[in-house]
């Protein structure tokens, strides 16, 4: 029987990689799976010395950082349920309803939001990732290629999502439940934009407490997965500069170096478990 997610648990949103590179490695491969924009049917690869992580794109396009909801609301519920210490309430087997997780995500419960949640799920359980990124010992799933969830979706009488039940992945429900590969997200983080979602997530992964993250533009770009032109994404980032939308953080520019620099906010909130102490893997 799956576990039923109940959203009056989640004390803390958090995250957690689908990998962990393989911990002798001094360069771990970043990288992010998620497209910013649905219709995205280019697979991915990346390489890193010796390490690489490849997604195949599922019928209808890569998953988007807006599908990886359904699997922050996954691994939020067992992240507070280990934190909390309520084993009972961990398992890789979930179920939850549409609109518990349209109100966690803070969509709309319209038509068009039931709908967008059944094609996240198509492409979160269509997609498949291969890689040679060596699984932690606990891991008994020892495939090189698998599928990020597997589902079953419940229907009303009018054939609108009512309630699905998710399979995780062994390696992502490894790490959702390991204090040191799970990392707190904040609140705001559902107001962001796909690609203001992944700069904060990466700026999560490499910014230390006290330690700036500083990266080169063109790094950056790459890390995203952005497909728009680097002069393009070059006006995204300055944007940022302007609004001061990625929470948590004060973003500087060099024009001439041409070099990114994030500083974490001393009162950047929330503050339980605010950086992963691992942070090899993926975003």
């Amino acid at each position: 029987m799956p576990v039923h997610i109940s959203p009056a648990s989640f004390t803390y949103i958090y995250f957690a990689g689908v990998l962990s590179a393989d911990n002798t490695s001094g360069n771990p491969v970043h990288c992010s799976p998620f497209a910013l924009s649905a219709g995205d049917s280019e697979a991915r690869r990346f390489d890193l010395d010796g390490q690489f992580f490849e997604i195949t794109p599922s019928a209808t396009g890569l998953p988007t950082m807006r599908d990886k909801d359904v699997l922050i609301y996954c691994v939020s519920w067992l992240a507070n349920a280990m934190f909390d210490e309520r084993h009972n309430d961990l398992s890789r087997n979930l179920r939850f309803t549409a609109r518990d997780f349209l109100d966690f995500s803070k969509r709309g419960i319209g038509g068009a939001q039931y709908d967008g949640l059944a094609q996240a799920l198509d492409r979160l359980a269509g997609s498949k990732i291969t890689t040679n990124i060596r699984p932690p010992a606990e891991i008994k799933e020892s495939s090189d290629s698998f599928n990020l969830i597997r589902y079953e979706a419940e229907l009303d009488r009018d054939g609108r999502i009512d309630a699905v039940n998710i399979e995780l992945p062994e390696r992502l429900y490894y790490f959702a439940t390991d204090w040191t590969h799970v990392c707190a997200v904040h609140p705001d983080y559902f107001m962001l934009t796909p690609l203001h979602r992944l700069i904060y997530i990466l700026a999560k992964i490499q910014c230390g407490e006290w330690q700036p993250w500083v990266v080169s533009l063109n790094e950056l770009h790459r890390l995203t997965g952005c497909s728009s032109p680097l002069r393009k994404f070059k006006n995204s980032v300055q944007g940022l500069l302007k609004d001061n939308s990625i929470p948590e953080y004060r973003i500087e520019m060099d024009a001439q170096k041409m070099t990114v620099t994030f500083y974490r906010l001393p009162e950047a909130t929330p503050r339980f478990v605010p950086i992963p102490v691992n942070r090899s893997g993926c975003v």
